[in-house]
């Protein structure tokens, strides 16, 4: 079986179905892990299959009403917030319907056919991600006002269309609430209303004296007999509506009440102040509002629209290739020291989801109104674990490489806040040894993240010696004090909603000063952060990250909960989506380049979010049906043994797919003829677990629609068909799998098709915005001129199928980043040199430098990136240069090359093809070349490419001699020399120089050399051609050690020493904002406003005393609570 080799010194990537492109079957470098996915998911389908066609033919269908009802029950989670005796109560609906597994049939069939229908989704996303389709659209460079251009755009659009209460009641009912800043003065609320209330009831009556006379007009008039019928059914139907009882009254005028907004006749001022969330009632106290699920600080509806938000930045940026952008230094190159506010703005993001995770998590188990030992169990730790990786860890099989490891540290987190709030529980309402026990899981951060604790334990090197837990430490080291501080705010919570609700209690005055304090200060904070840190390079900004970056979540934080207003709404839209952030999140990795709409990349987005968004939906809701059957909520011993017996199932399949791997066995035949056989094995047990009960269960069949023997009801049709039907179906959907893929990954996506493109015009005055916004300029030509005096022409790839484009500079240094590239070769090939130093960042190279610089060596680097030219214009030159590569490596244990370009001829034929014997030397020469070329590719595991040279212009060379050695005819003689002998067969690509130049001949100045763009695009064949090479996207073969150094550089025991005091200020002052909290307490002397001072009164009632008596009467929202959807906000407080 062909094998591909890994270039870049063993950092190279082998997607699971990218194949060498001389072989055109799919399967033959297919993932051992995808081959397992493949049978896993096949079986499972064909049991499905099988088992809804029996249900089916024999007219009974319950499984399958079942099947399609599991989803909708899955979905209509929802909060209900109700009004009861006067006290606001919250109330959820939101517990789980769907019954655990049982081996029963109809419980199997809803269970296997969410799993069958989770493996065709996965499959889908496979065969888009190796589709044409999935090629990444035209990246000129990042664009920072199309990305703000789109976020602002989202946010406003959403803001206007959705915003509304969290309690989903009309918006008027605000003026009738009796929650902080939206209370009117009592006197004149009560005022209104009655007068309202007494209008409304006159009116009434009026309107029931006129029906009344109506009645004993038809009574009493002198009508036919009909009418008189028809007038006594009318009579009726008014005693009906005829309102005397007072209550029926009264109820009847509540509820029109409830519908009636009420004119606001308050000032213009008290309007203001009304919508900032402050009492204008000056110099009075008010009464301190009881706390509401809606109106809380933080409270689900806020979590989720802050992961909305974010799923949508994190969407945008990507679209906008935000991920491929670094900036350029003052010398005009890419450095380390490059500062990219954008890239540092992402980590922010990052840090801000895992303080939400942390929070989630926290608040769940401190504040649960349930048993204080139910939260721990372990029941609910595999149903999150399932949650947060269940779809990860699927697509990482199915794919067969490992892209979600954020997946991992949001899990790691999650098992660690479980941890430290297990273990010692009876602590966790104990004011001061809970906080203890805290202080001590932060000393373990401490340690673990800021000391350099491997050093003292003699283990140095453990996290670098495997990359996957090198990157796993170096990601986790950005961000390991976020999850703890959104603990310590979860705890704190109570407190921080108290202190605001007793300002809102306060004057306007009073009010107003203490929040723009409170808001000011982490205001000031905040923008000292941005003007300092973030505007640092990668390197330094990484060093600070983990101590500053929660800096704008915690104002954030608070911005967003400054007023009652401002809590108890929220935008709907984004709200929606963070419920399946985790999924986009996911998705987006293979959603990015995806192009349905060549040409038009603004429509492409918006179609490519709108399928993302409802495959994320779609991806969540089957998830949560098979997390609920297979790891039932309280049921420790059903999950661990449903657990244990998947995990063993999927090993032995992985098992068998690496032996069929490793035995070349891997084919279109083997695979479909194992599923084919686990599918009716499968098919066969369940139908004998449960088939029998299940007809026992069914309802009396019609009359004579049988016949009279029981065995008649299932006859041998009807057995039969449901295999042959599965069959069938696996058989379409492997033939479809298989079509898709092989269409994909044959020999339209060649490598060698990089070569096979044109010249196309292109007009430089597309780019006006820019040059006004990066250069303060305009462009002097006008728009009418742009289109016949500002155009040139660039190389490109029309109707393309294999995803070649335009790399940018930015682009091409994150994707050689940590890669020695080596040019070896004569005047052309340094051409191709100059060409990468001017993608990366280096626009002065290929100036005139003299012959006698031109003909030496030269070497730069950019960044991790290192690029070096040996000059050799003879091939017995290349030779040498090759053989001194190796020695070097052998010798000095240098780094190999990862990527050498050669090229060369034009001097051999000048100066050594005069006689017979210099043309047979040659011919010697050059097998000697070809064979240093192929052993190079083994010693290194280097892509070798071959520079064909381009087409000479006979008619410009400067003298006789060239005119006659070196014409185009005899130029053309030595490449197919060359060809015949080997040279292009030992190379990994051929960038084939006729071929790019032979519409640009008249270009060249001096028969030889073109100008620099005609190089250029000799630059992006070859870049699109090791993307092939390399499986489509290099920067997933490697870590950027920018992101990621080495652990020894990140130890920072000062900073985290600073983190452990503010750790200290926010558990043992009880202040969410770690001190900020305490400057309210400077505008107010007659209340008490610092954090420590409200302990008591925010933990009034204990969630262990109450517990018991709340669990029969609250159902708490333990389903939106788990993983990354969110969670339910209920308070301490809020249970008095």
């Amino acid at each position: 079986m062909p094998q591909i080799e890994a270039v870049g010194g063993g950092r190279g990537i082998i997607h699971p179905l990218r194949h060498s492109f001389d072989n055109l079957d799919p399967f033959d470098d297919i993932a051992p892990s995808t081959v397992a996915m493949i049978i896993l998911f096949g079986s499972i389908i064909f049991a499905t299959v099988g088992m809804a066609a029996r249900d089916w033919l024999i007219g009974d269908k319950r499984a399958i009403s079942a099947a399609i009802q599991a989803h909708t029950i899955s979905s209509t989670s929802k909060i209900d917030y109700a009004e009861a005796d006067g006290e606001s109560r919250s109330r959820t609906n939101i517990k789980p319907q769907i019954q655990p597994w049982e081996p029963s049939f109809v419980s199997t069939f809803i269970l296997m056919s969410q799993i069958g229908g989770f493996g065709i989704m996965l499959f889908v996303i496979y065969s888009l991600d190796t589709s044409t389709a999935a090629r990444p659209v035209s990246m000129s460079g990042f664009d920072e006002d199309e990305f703000v251009f789109w976020i602002l755009a989202v946010l406003l659009y959403t803001y206007f269309v959705s915003w509304k209460r969290n309690d989903g009641k009309p918006e008027h009912f605000s003026n009738r609430t009796l929650d902080g800043a939206h209370v009117q003065d009592d006197a004149t609320q009560t005022s209104r209303t009655t007068t309202s209330r007494s209008k409304m009831k006159e009116k009434i009556r009026q309107r029931t004296i006129e029906m009344a006379s109506l009645r004993q007009n038809i009574e009493t008039g002198n009508r036919d007999d009909g009418a008189s019928s028809q007038g006594s059914d009318l009579s009726k139907r008014l005693e009906e509506v005829l309102l005397t009882d007072n209550t029926v009254f009264d109820s009847i005028l509540d509820t029109i009440d409830d519908d009636i907004q009420i004119k606001d006749e308050s000032g213009l001022l008290e309007k203001v102040s009304k919508l900032l969330g402050f009492n204008f009632a000056h110099g009075q106290s008010r009464i301190i509002c009881d706390v509401k699920r809606e109106n809380d600080v933080l409270n689900r509806s806020q979590t989720l629209e802050w992961k909305g938000l974010l799923s949508v930045t994190m969407l945008v940026y990507q679209y906008n290739m935000g991920e491929y952008y670094q900036p350029f230094s003052n010398e005009n190159k890419p450095s380390l020291n490059s500062v990219y506010v954008y890239d540092n703005l992402a980590k922010a993001a990052m840090t801000s989801l895992l303080f939400l995770t942390g929070y989630n998590h926290t608040y769940y188990f401190f504040h649960h109104p349930s048993n204080i030992n139910s939260v721990f169990k372990l029941s609910r730790v595999l149903q999150v674990c399932m949650r947060i990786n269940l779809l990860a860890i699927s697509m990482c099989f199915v794919l067969g490489t490992s892209n979600y490891g954020v997946c991992l540290i949001h899990t790691f987190w999650f098992l660690l806040i479980w941890v430290m709030m297990h273990v010692g529980s009876s602590m966790n309402y104990e004011k001061y040894l809970f906080r203890l026990k805290l202080l001590g899981a932060a000393a373990g951060i401490f340690l673990f993240w800021d000391c350099n604790i491997s050093r003292v334990a003699k283990i140095n090197g453990v996290w670098e010696a495997s990359q996957a837990s090198w990157e796993w430490y170096c990601v986790s080291y950005l961000h390991h004090w976020a999850p703890f501080i959104g603990a310590i705010f979860a705890i704190n919570q109570p407190i921080a909603s108290l202190q605001l609700r007793k300002l809102e209690s306060l004057n306007l005055l009073t009010n107003t000063f203490a929040k723009m304090l409170l808001s000011g200060t982490l205001l000031v904070l905040a923008l000292t952060w941005a003007a300092g840190p973030l505007r640092k390079s990668s390197t330094v900004y990484n060093l600070s990250h983990p101590y500053f970056g929660i800096i704008p979540t915690l104002l954030l934080v608070n911005l967003r909960s400054v007023n009652c207003w401002l809590r108890e709404h929220h935008i709907g839209m984004l709200a929606w989506l963070g419920k399946y952030s985790l999924e986009i999140y996911i998705l987006h990795h293979h959603a990015s380049n995806i192009v349905f709409i060549r040409g038009y990349p603004r429509c492409n987005f918006l179609a490519v979010s709108v399928i993302l968004i409802f495959t994320a939906r779609l991806l969540h809701n089957i998830t949560s049906v098979i997390r609920h059957m297979l790891l039932p909520a309280n049921e420790e011993e059903k999950c661990w043994q449903n657990t244990v017996a998947c995990s063993v199932g999927i090993m032995i399949l992985y098992a068998a797919a690496c032996i069929l791997t490793w035995a070349e066995a891997v084919s279109l035949g083997t695979i479909s003829t194992i599923t084919m056989i686990v599918g009716i094995l499968l098919y066969q047990v369940l139908m004998e677990m449960t088939w029998s009960d299940y007809r026992g269960t069914a309802p009396k069949l019609k009359k004579n629609q049988y016949e009279d023997d029981e065995e008649a009801e299932e006859g041998g049709t009807t057995k039969v068909s449901p295999p042959l039907l599965a069959t069938l179906s696996i058989f379409l959907l492997g033939y479809a799998l298989y079509q898709s893929v092989l269409t994909n990954t044959s020999h339209s996506c060649n490598p060698n098709h990089a070569n096979k493109g044109r010249w196309v015009p292109l007009n430089a005055c597309l780019a006006r915005t820019q040059l006004d916004r990066n250069w303060n300029a305009i462009n002097y030509f006008g728009p009418t001129q742009c289109s016949t005096l500002n155009t040139t022409e660039q190389w490109a790839w029309p109707e393309d199928t294999c995803g070649f484009h335009y790399h940018s500079g930015s682009e091409l240094r994150q994707k050689l980043q940590e890669r020695r590239i080596v040019f070896i070769g004569d005047s052309s090939v340094r051409k191709l040199y100059h060409s990468f130093c001017r993608f990366a960042g280096d626009l002065t190279a290929g100036g005139y430098e003299g012959t006698s610089t031109s003909h030496s060596d030269a070497s730069t680097s950019f960044g991790s990136t290192s690029l070096e030219f040996k000059w050799a214009p003879l091939s017995v030159d290349i030779i040498t240069k090759i053989k001194s590569t190796k020695a070097s490596f052998s010798r000095e244990r240098e780094g190999g090359p990862d990527i050498i370009i050669a090229g060369g001829g034009v001097w051999d034929k000048l100066h050594l093809s005069v006689t017979d014997e210099d043309q047979s030397s040659q011919e010697e020469t050059i097998k000697t070349l070809a064979s240093e070329l192929k052993s190079t590719r083994k010693m290194f595991g280097a892509s070798v490419v071959w520079f064909v040279p381009p087409i000479i212009n006979t008619v410009a060379l400067n003298s006789d001699e060239k005119r006659s050695q070196i014409s185009e005819g005899n130029i053309e003689e030595m490449r197919r020399m060359y060809h015949e002998i080997g040279v292009p067969q030992s190379a990994s690509f051929i960038l084939d120089g006729p071929q790019f130049t032979q519409d640009r001949v008249s270009d060249s100045f001096d028969g030889v050399h073109y100008p620099n763009h005609v190089y250029d695009a000799g630059s992006q064949i070859v870049l699109n051609a090791l993307d092939q090479l390399w499986g489509g996207d290099m920067t997933k073969s490697i870590i950027t050690r920018s992101y990621l150094p080495a652990t020894s550089s990140l130890i920072n025991p000062y900073l985290g020493m600073m983190m452990l005091c503010f750790v200290l200020i926010g558990l043992f002052y009880f202040d969410g904002y770690f001190g900020v909290g305490y400057l309210a307490q400077f505008f107010v002397k007659k209340m008490s406003l610092s954090p420590s001072e409200l302990y008591k009164d925010a933990f009034d009632h204990h969630p262990v005393s109450t517990a018991q008596d709340q669990t029969s009467k609250v159902e708490y929202n333990e389903h939106e609570s788990v993983g990354l959807t969110g969670r339910s906000s209920s308070s301490l407080s809020r249970r008095r």
